[in-house]
């Protein structure tokens, strides 16, 4: 059963570019994968200065009492655990032109369906890394 938001943003696509500009389309979805790849080497920039930081202080902050090396590991570790979702997820590659599709409309649906994933992936990256800074600030 296709996603009913999907069709919408598919119509809305080939309205703006009309039917046959499949090389604007593709641009436009190559800049969508764009943005989510950014974003994901920001993720993965804060990530490495977690490590980092933790590689000079963290002994020091782990030895103060239990409850901060409780949060501190557990803060750490999910900083990584979010940094390996966003490799595995987003930066895994998948050329656009790999993509099944004979007809635009398929192309587009089963293309934005691979963005929307990589999406999610993101978004629980995200999450991840904001939980687990919240547990390393609550360790100092």
């Amino acid at each position: 059963m296709p996603d009913p938001s999907r069709q919408k943003e598919i119509s809305r696509i080939l309205k703006i570019y009309g039917r046959d500009d499949t090389r604007s389309i593709m641009e436009m979805v190559e800049r969508n994968f764009m943005v989510l790849h950014h974003r994901s080497q920001v993720l993965l920039g804060l990530s490495g200065i977690v490590i980092t930081t933790t590689g000079f202080s963290g002994r020091l902050i782990a030895g103060t009492n239990d409850l901060a090396k409780w949060l501190i590991i557990s803060g750490v570790a999910l900083v990584m655990a979010a940094a390996a979702t966003v490799c595995y997820g987003v930066l895994h590659l998948r050329w656009l032109t790999q993509h099944p599709g004979e007809e635009i409309e398929q192309w587009l649906d089963l293309t934005l369906d691979y963005r929307d994933r990589k999406t999610r992936f993101y978004r629980a990256g995200i999450v991840m890394t904001m939980i687990g800074l919240a547990l390393y600030v609550g360790s100092i």
